[in-house]
């Protein structure tokens, strides 16, 4: 009845023995079972290593209580189980790379490292246009400076070859992310942000690069496929389009200059809190957080909190950047 935990038929006629007199020597068992005493020894062993069983003194045993022992054996074997399903994707993930050639028209990239270096080479090929969904978790983390980028972004490279990129940024990224994108508008970069259902690069219309979104969970092996079939990249290309008309563009404004409480709230508007977070946050009661909000959409003239974050993170940006008055500058929402 207990094989399935990895406790032998004669282990269990031991244990059925042993639990209801609570303590007996090997020999005690023996009559009771009719096992011979090899068998009754190595049951007892069988029984220790599970935790159903200890030995007291030398040849003295005494039962542990079964259901204590079945729960921790269940929450083992189903720890064991989930490991064997993260080994059994990953090999899976390697055994499709490998049986596929460079020229298929799906190919699978397996490994951080690999999908960096994928990701670089195949951006570097655009001419034309880079079209991209962005949206965390990332395979790659970058510091949000000119310099990096120019040197480890593949994106920015293409813009500075002359490429077009457009890229719709999934809300709630954090604010070094928005510093990135504020760079990225001022290099040229198209911007809009909108809900999307992926991570996706397509490039020049004639690939697309796919993460796959369920192996950055935790104890998974990164893995993209690289689309080249002509069919799966035009409709790629039309889903990109579609969300790209109906996102919410991030446009130009003039900011004043912005002061502590104002990038406060910007952190705060970035991590999702909501109004009540804010209040409690800033001390202040939550009409006052709508009503300051409002006033500072209506200055910037933006309509969501996300062009309001943006706006305000590209102005510290410029602030940081630039020396004198500030009165003026344009900015990006």
């Amino acid at each position: 009845m207990l094989q399935p935990l990895g406790i032998s038929t004669e282990a269990e006629s031991v244990y059925v023995a042993l639990a209801p007199i609570g303590t007996a020597g090997a020999e005690q068992l023996g009559e009771l079972t009719s096992l011979p005493p090899d068998t009754v020894a190595s049951s007892l062993e069988n029984l220790r290593e599970l935790g159903l069983a200890t030995e007291l003194s030398r040849g003295l045993w005494r039962a542990l209580p079964m259901p204590e022992v079945i729960k921790a054996l269940r929450a083992q074997r189903l720890s064991e189980l989930e490991m064997a399903t993260v080994a059994a994707d990953s090999l899976h993930s390697h055994l499709l790379a490998a049986s596929q050639s460079q020229t298929d028209d799906v190919r699978i990239v397996v490994g951080r490292e690999a999908i960096v270096a994928a990701n670089r080479e195949l951006c570097a090929t655009a001419q034309k246009e880079i079209c991209v969904f962005d949206k965390p978790p990332y395979a790659e983390e970058r510091s949000p400076t000119e310099e990096a980028l120019s040197e480890e972004a593949p994106e920015w490279q293409a813009l500075e070859r002359g490429a077009t990129l457009r890229c719709v940024y999934h809300p709630g990224f954090d604010a070094d992310r928005l510093k990135e994108l504020t760079l990225y508008t001022t290099k040229g970069e198209q911007s809009r942000t909108a809900p999307v259902p992926m991570k996706l690069v397509i490039v020049d219309a004639e690939l697309a690069i796919i993460p796959s979104m369920r192996s950055y969970l935790p104890g998974y092996e990164l893995r993209m496929s690289v689309v080249r079939h002509s069919l799966l990249v035009e409709a790629l290309q039309r889903m990109f389009d579609a969300v790209w008309d109906t996102a919410v563009p991030i446009v130009a404004s003039t900011f004043l200059e912005i002061d502590p409480r104002r990038q406060m709230l910007m952190s705060l508007l970035m991590t999702g809190s909501t109004d009540q977070a804010i209040a409690s946050n800033l001390g202040i009661n939550v009409r006052s957080v709508r009503r300051w909000i409002s006033e500072l959409m209506d200055e910037l003239g933006v309509t969501t909190r996300l062009q309001l974050g943006a706006a305000m993170v590209r102005a510290e940006y410029v602030r940081t950047q630039t020396t004198g008055n500030l009165a003026g500058v344009t900015t990006l929402l």
